[in-house]
């Protein structure tokens, strides 16, 4: 895998275009491993590089959504642990929405949210929404902090990890809540 993801990085641009199509679909590989490295050589572009990620990303996301809507759930058996798909069956009767938008931070793989959602009958609007959400949310941010500050940011973030860690969590953490309040309330 540690050559794989070398070659994506060397490729740049071009990488980041095939690992975000490839990664909703069947690359088990974070993106930031082949994405940050990219940001890091023309940080000054690093925006850029994120918004190309991002729509790359949406599409293999659709192209996966798809794939499983018209092969179904015998594809979700192939692809997809069985422990992962008894989860996200759960997690989308709870809120298939807020799932979806919450995929990036979690320890599934992204790849099976994507097929679940097209196997499991996920409305096409209501995953393209979440998708575009999440992605941006997920890849956006780390761009513009490159952007900002460079090789200086992954000084702190090599100091600061764990705090970093739970600052997300936490603020995933009051998402969850909040929503929880708006719409089910």
């Amino acid at each position: 895998m540690d050559d794989l993801v070398s070659m994506l990085v060397n490729y740049g641009i071009i990488g980041i275009m095939t690992a975000a199509f490839s990664e909703a679909i069947f690359l088990p590989v974070p993106m930031e491993l082949i994405s940050i490295p990219v940001y890091l050589v023309n940080p000054a572009r690093a925006v850029y590089y994120a918004l190309i990620l991002i729509a790359f990303s949406v599409a293999g996301s659709v192209t996966g959504y798809q794939l499983s809507r018209f092969l179904g759930k015998p594809l979700l058996h192939k692809l997809v642990p069985e422990k992962h798909m008894k989860r996200l069956a759960l997690l989308y009767e709870k809120n298939a929405l807020l799932t979806l938008m919450t995929a990036a931070f979690t320890p599934i793989p992204y790849e099976a949210y994507v097929l679940s959602a097209g196997a499991f009958g996920i409305g096409c609007r209501k995953f393209l929404f979440a998708t575009v959400v999440s992605r941006v949310i997920r890849h956006l941010p780390q761009a513009i902090l490159i952007r900002l500050y460079g090789d200086a940011l992954l000084m702190h973030l090599k100091t600061y990890t764990l705090v970093f860690c739970v600052l997300v969590f936490v603020m995933v953490l009051l998402f969850k809540y909040a929503h929880q309040r708006v719409f089910t309330s």
